[in-house]
């Protein structure tokens, strides 16, 4: 080339004439689209070369390994991957380089390398990528190409070496294929160069959409979006007061003396429904709650707090549907400190009579009052002063009173039944109480009984259950009759317990089970002959007769000392119309099973050697001798 001065204006000389002439024939000729990059009908003499068409011509010279390493900034490390890429889209005709040798002579997939990506090459290529991966496609192209998605001209923002850009400017998705796919094209600003653009600059991420997206909300979230669109805002010293609370660069003390004004405001019976709807009171008491690091003084003054504002019955509902309401309570109600754990199981307790269904499926909750129901475990409340043993023994019964009303409940009753901890807390704790605590404790077993679907599972999987409802009747029989209030207490424990009995002796499958339970047929026989007290006595013989409907247990209830002798005597008494029904339905019973097992085939044999089958149902009054005199 004789003229090399400006790079904007190069020239044949006379010399290369003829051979530049019959290349560009060649070339035009071989393509079957005329391109609008060059046109083939301008004389090639002195006719100017652009500067794409200058860098596509030099690119399509074949580089050695030095230049390649050299000019490239990723060469070495992704030429696999390129080529890969630039296989599957190779670039039209209009963008290609006009040589003889990209035209006359196929050329390898190396060489398609440096080459620009054409639009609709670079979307088929994103398209087949999105159906067969199925992932999000994150692209990066060049300025020199233009995106499927166009965005708006932003004004380049590039490194100083033009080579890696620094600035994204757009970025699109398309979720319109499936609910599991999307394609995202991120475009850069102008500037970045074909040189930029490697398989690096390719992202692939797997999409993870969950499939119920379009599912309806849980009845919690809506209620939670009603309650807090009804909040109202707090003023600006009721404001600063929660933010101090929740600052962390504040000094304790400023916090305490915080949480201390906070509990005051809920003492006020006429503030408590208004703070409660308030927004950021709930939840700022929650979190300081919640909070590992604060203070024995700032939570104790929180959860005073919290209880207070439990107390009405307007905010039962309400409290409970804060997020962290049911973390806050679960945290304190297991908490060391005494005055801390009797306040949140008191609280607990009011919110729960309007939360039965969510407060049971806590598992977290449940957790917490197994555990509070267990605080003499091993004797630890001797080991404690008697101010907190009396803080500690309240807390239980708060506990207690909340499942004796949550057992009241039907729907909440097989759930309930069914939790890891509390049947096998209540069962540890019987009989090992004061009086008045055993008595909400065998009740809400009593009323775990009531359901039928219960039976079994108390039964087989609830270890040592029957064996407890054994000691309290027990117990009861030797305590009753001295009058006083420890005898009437007695005298309801084991009531509990004969109707828990006769519950469970209900399920066919259960009978057995009980019928060879150790001393329980004798306690229900002793308990039976017991006039003085009515409903024990008649829990006793309904319980008897439940197990008399099951012919496997005949054998053991004629073994059972004094249980057919006092079946045989309430059935001759009088005074009792009802006990005397019961026990004569049971020994009708118990005949029932013994004339089945007297009825059978018995072969007679007759005069000529003829047999006849005879079924022998009833008595015959036959008699046969041997041998007699007459």
């Amino acid at each position: 080339m004789a003229n090399a001065a400006s790079p904007r204006n190069f020239t044949f000389d006379d010399d290369t004439e003829s051979s530049a002439i019959s290349s560009v024939i060649s070339s035009v000729l071989s393509s079957p689209v005329a391109s609008p990059v060059a046109s083939p009908v301008a004389s090639p003499i002195n006719t100017p070369i652009s500067a794409t068409s200058r860098r596509s011509s030099r690119r399509s010279t074949p580089r050695n390994a030095n230049e390649e390493a050299a000019l490239s900034p990723k060469s070495g490390t992704n030429t696999k991957k390129q080529q890969q890429l630039q296989q599957r889209a190779q670039p039209s005709p209009r963008h290609g380089a006009l040589t003889p040798s990209s035209r006359d002579t196929p050329r390898r997939a190396s060489e398609h390398r440096d080459e620009v990506e054409t639009p609709s090459s670079r979307a088929s290529s994103r398209r087949y990528s999105q159906r067969k991966k199925s992932v999000l496609h994150l692209s990066q192209p060049s300025a020199s190409t233009p995106s499927s998605n166009p965005s708006p001209a932003v004004p380049p923002s590039t490194s100083p070496n033009n080579n890696v850009s620094t600035d994204v400017k757009n970025i699109t998705v398309d979720t319109s294929s499936t609910p599991k796919e999307a394609t995202a094209t991120v475009n850069s600003p102008t500037g970045t160069t074909d040189d930029d653009l490697s398989d690096e600059d390719t992202v692939t991420v797997t999409i993870e959409e969950d499939v119920n997206n379009d599912d309806e909300p849980s009845p919690r979230s809506k209620a939670q979006k009603r309650l807090f669109n009804t909040l109202r805002e707090p003023d600006r010293s009721l404001k600063d007061l929660l933010t101090v609370l929740t600052d962390q660069n504040t000094s304790q003390l400023r916090r305490v003396n915080a949480c201390g004004a906070i509990k005051t405001l809920t003492l006020n019976k006429n503030n408590q429904v208004l703070l409660a709807r308030t927004r950021g009171v709930v939840s700022t008491i929650t979190s300081v709650l919640c909070r590992v690091d604060a203070s024995e003084e700032e939570r104790t003054r929180c959860i005073n707090a919290l209880m207070h504002l439990s107390v009405p019955e307007k905010n039962w509902h309400a409290i409970y549907l804060f997020p962290q309401t049911p973390e806050a309570l679960a945290r304190n109600m297991a908490d060391r400190y005494p005055r801390i754990r009797y306040a949140a199981c008191l609280a607990m307790s009011f919110l729960a009579k309007k939360n039965r269904v969510e407060v049971v499926s806590n598992r977290i909750i449940m957790y917490s009052i197994a555990r509070v129901l267990e605080v003499d475990k091993n004797g630890a409340l001797a080991r404690v002063s008697v101010s907190d043993r009396k803080v500690f023994v309240g807390s239980r019964l708060c506990a207690l009173k909340m499942l004796l009303h949550l057992s009241k409940n039907k729907d909440v009753s097989v759930a309930l039944a069914r939790t890891e901890c509390i049947p096998s807390a209540l069962v540890n704790i019987a009989n090992k109480m004061e009086l008045a605590a055993n008595i909400l404790c065998v009740a809400t077993i009593t009323n775990l009984t009531r359901h039928p679907e219960n039976a079994e599972h108390l039964v087989y999987n609830v270890k040592g259950l029957v064996p407890t409802l054994l000691n309290h009747i027990v117990s009861g029989s030797v305590r009753n009759g001295g009058g006083g209030g420890d005898d009437a207490d007695n005298h309801e424990c084991a009531k509990c317990a004969l109707y828990a009995l006769q519950n469970l002796s209900c399920s066919n499958n259960c009978r057995q089970e009980l019928a060879n339970t150790p001393n329980l047929l004798a306690a229900l026989t002793k308990a039976a002959f017991k006039t003085q007290f009515r409903d024990q006595q008649l829990s006793a013989l309904h319980t008897l007769k439940h197990l008399s409907d099951d012919p496997f247990n005949l054998v053991t209830m004629t073994n059972t000392p004094g249980c057919s002798a006092t079946l045989l005597a309430l059935a001759n008494d009088g005074n009792n119309v009802m006990a005397q029904y019961l026990a004569c339905d049971t020994l009708a019973t118990l005949s029932h099973w013994l004339l089945t097992l007297s009825t059978a085939k018995t072969r007679k044999g007759k005069v000529g050697g003829e047999d006849d089958d005879n079924e022998v149902g009833r008595r015959t009054f036959q008699t046969l001798t041997w041998e007699q005199w007459a």
